[in-house]
């Protein structure tokens, strides 16, 4: 069987790259078409035996822009002899649900936001999720919050929609060296050191996450707290933080490809964000078995975090009160809960190692 999958970004994606060498690795011809430059997760996906390629072209918001995206897909779909699309993320999905109409391939959209589009109230994203749940055939999404907005909210029928959670080979992770992981601890000494990773967006709440630790900070805590990522909110959040006088106690690191090596490092990895479809990185935390503080009622956390069990679930509504009762509990003695870590550990391999998802999208093919 001829599998495409259709993503627009040039970024690498685990989990997609992951499903793409499965599908290889049992004997289908495999695909990857973008919309942007090649870049990482081409190079990955080749390496997999994956035939990877871009069309890229100016970006524009005319309709002779899509047209163009539309014809090229099924052109490229027709010449490859495609028998299915997965088709990921808004960008993409909305030049597929009009190709599907002029293919003869089967299309899933594969939808990897909830619900912040319409929190945040951006009309665009909005008018382009309206079309593609409108015209969409088949809906893949990862997580039951994403199944109840996109049906219970948005309106698609739930017979549309398939719910599977995203698949990791964890095998592919490299082990962080100690050496590195000792020397992480060295830059950023303290009594609990707190990691966090993510795009600087709204939902993800870096401005009340920093408020909250610099709270603690100020009321005796030795607290450090690690930012990994980047984001339009960047400046905006680097500017709080020295108005804080915080400067000397949160950093930002921006984009790196060592983020197993400061989770690994980390005490906890503490994630306020209020709207997910489906987080990779509490999973990586659960690899390395660190303790986490998450929010209740967001993507598919409540799936595999249990409150004191698994990991500490915070209020959606007040994370910060919720979080100050955590590090009290934990402070000085956070190695005690090291059980915490280990039972997240299972859970994560449970429910998104390869082996146990990949029959779910067998039974579709």
């Amino acid at each position: 069987m001829n599998i495409l999958f259709y993503f627009p970004t040039n970024q690498n994606s685990i989990s997609l790259e992951t499903l793409m060498k499965e599908f290889a690795l049992k004997g289908h011809t495999v695909f990857l078409l973008g919309i942007e430059e090649r870049g990482a997760i081409h190079d990955t996906a080749e390496n997999y035996g994956v035939k990877a390629s871009v069309y890229q072209i100016p970006r524009s918001p005319s309709a002779l822009y899509y047209v163009r995206h539309i014809l090229y897909l099924s052109r490229f779909i027709s010449k490859n002899r495609i028998d299915i699309v997965y088709s990921h993320t808004q960008p993409v999905n909305f030049i597929a649900v009009f190709t599907q109409y002029i293919s003869r391939a089967k299309f899933y959209i594969c939808r990897h936001h909830s619900d912040y589009i319409m929190t945040e109230g951006n009309k665009n994203a909005m008018f382009f999720d309206k079309v593609i749940n409108r015209l969409g055939r088949d809906f893949i999404v990862p997580s039951k919050k994403v199944f109840h907005q996109i049906t219970a909210v948005e309106g698609v029928e739930p017979r549309k929609v398939r719910l599977i959670n995203y698949a990791y080979d964890f095998n592919d992770y490299q082990k962080p060296e100690a050496h590195r992981v000792q020397e992480i601890r060295n830059q950023y000494p303290a009594k609990l050191l707190l990691c966090t990773v993510s795009r600087f967006i709204p939902c993800k709440r870096y401005d009340v996450l920093i408020n909250c630790v610099s709270e603690l900070i100020n009321t005796g805590y030795d607290l450090r707290l690690i930012i990994l990522g980047n984001g339009p909110l960047g400046e905006e959040l680097q500017n709080q933080v020295l108005q804080l006088g915080m400067a000397d106690r949160i950093f930002f690191i921006g984009f790196t490809t060592e983020v197993i090596s400061f989770i690994a490092a980390s005490d906890m990895v503490v994630h306020f964000s209020d709207s997910e479809a489906s987080n990779s990185v509490i999973k990586e935390a659960g690899l390395m078995k660190r303790l986490v503080a998450i929010c209740s009622d967001v993507g598919d956390f409540d799936d595999y975090v249990e409150n004191n069990k698994s990991g500490f679930v915070l209020s959606k509504e007040d994370p910060c009160q919720d979080f100050k009762n955590v590090v009290e509990v934990i402070y000085g003695n956070h190695a005690n809960f090291a059980k915490m870590g280990e039972e997240l550990h299972k859970n994560v391999l449970n429910n998104f190692s390869v082996e146990n998802v990949i029959q779910a999208y067998t039974e579709v093919m």
